[in-house]
């Protein structure tokens, strides 16, 4: 990566995360408007990464790890401003899960952070509606629910030992006293 690049444009120029931002800001709205048009439904981190990138022109150098979390960060500060819900709500993990990131949204729009994984959780999926409603998504049959993500310990597993081969008891040849083969005849009385 170049001395100070973040991303590369259109043109292949190197740009700072400014000017990525300013690309991405736009396209992962209107993307996230779209998404929000459809009930209940939500996108992944990575295909909303891959999606702002390909729309902008912007392709950022790192990974998306290194970028994604401060883009929504910034996009949920650019809503908050505008009036417009927490769209950033809709981006997963692929789990389901807002994690930790939300946080800063949380935060954009005056709310504390949340005090456990499941109160985030919770509250994002009462932004998703937030932002259904915001679309004109169309109402599912039995209303708006809050769907969250259930975390399940993974049932502990059982060690079961292998099923113990029977012992054969040993055979001995009964005029030279050596243990027979499995053909039950002696190999040297034969």
């Amino acid at each position: 990566m170049a001395i100070g690049g973040f991303a590369k444009d259109e043109q292949g120029r190197i740009v700072g995360r400014a000017a990525a931002e300013a690309a991405w800001l736009p396209a992962g709205r209107e993307r996230l408007g779209q998404i929000a048009a459809r009930p209940m439904a939500t996108i992944s981190q990575s295909d909303f990464a891959a999606q702002i990138q390909h729309a902008s022109g912007v392709t950022a150098l790192g990974g998306t790890n290194k970028w994604l979390a401060h883009c929504l960060a910034a996009l949920a500060e650019a809503n908050a401003a505008e009036g417009v819900p927490s769209l950033t709500a809709l981006v997963v993990s692929a789990d389901g899960k807002v994690g930790e990131a939300y946080d800063e949204a949380l935060q954009a729009y005056g709310a504390a952070p949340a005090a456990s994984n499941r109160e985030r959780e919770s509250r994002a999926a009462q932004d998703r509606i937030a932002c259904y409603r915001w679309a004109g998504a169309p109402e599912p049959r039995g209303g708006w629910q809050a769907k969250v993500p259930v975390t399940r310990a993974a049932p502990p597993r059982e060690r079961v030992a292998a099923p113990k081969t029977p012992e054969r008891a040993i055979a001995y040849c009964p005029n030279c006293f050596t243990a027979l083969p499995a053909t039950s005849v002696c190999d040297f009385c034969a």
